[in-house]
C-alpha cells in the first residue's frame, strides 16, 4: 500500500479553492493565520486532548503547505533538505558523543552539543 502524497493533494485543493476565490490575497495574511494557528496549537496541547491536537496541527500544516505555494517553493524539496540538514547534524552529534564515550546525553548536554554543531557549520 502506498501512502498517498499529502503535499500535492493539499496543494491540488488549495488551487481548486482558488480558482473561486479561495485563496490568500498576500503572503502578510498567510504569516498572520501561522501565528494564530500556533496559538491554537498551543491551547490543543494545554487541553491534553489529542484530537483537538491533531485537528490544530492539520490546520497548521496546511497553512504552511499554503506559504509554500504562494512563495512557489517545492515542499518536497524542502523536506529532503531539511532532513538532509538534520541527518548530518544528527550524524555529529552522534560522533561528539562518541568522543566521550556517551550514546546519549541530558537535555542540557544536548543542547549543547547541537549548539556547538550549529556553529560548526
Amino acid at each position: 500500500m502506498t501512502k498517498k502524497d499529502i503535499f500535492t493533494n493539499a496543494l491540488n485543493l488549495q488551487r481548486e479553492a482558488k480558482k473561486i476565490g479561495l485563496d490568500w490575497i498576500d503572503i502578510e495574511g498567510i504569516i498572520a493565520k501561522i501565528y494564530e494557528e500556533t496559538k491554537e496549537v498551543e491551547e490543543a496541547i494545554q487541553s491534553n486532548e489529542n484530537e483537538k491536537i491533531s485537528e490544530e496541527l492539520g490546520d497548521l500544516l496546511f497553512t504552511y503547505i499554503s506559504l509554500a505555494r504562494h512563495l512557489d517553493i517545492d515542499l518536497h524539496q524542502v523536506i529532503e533538505e531539511a532532513e538532509s540538514k538534520f541527518n548530518l547534524r544528527f550524524s555529529k552529534v552522534k560522533s561528539e558523543l562518541a568522543k566521550s564515550n556517551k550514546t546519549s546525553a541530558t537535555p542540557d548536554e544536548m543542547i549543547n552539543i547541537w549548539d556547538k554543531m550549529k556553529k560548526s557549520e
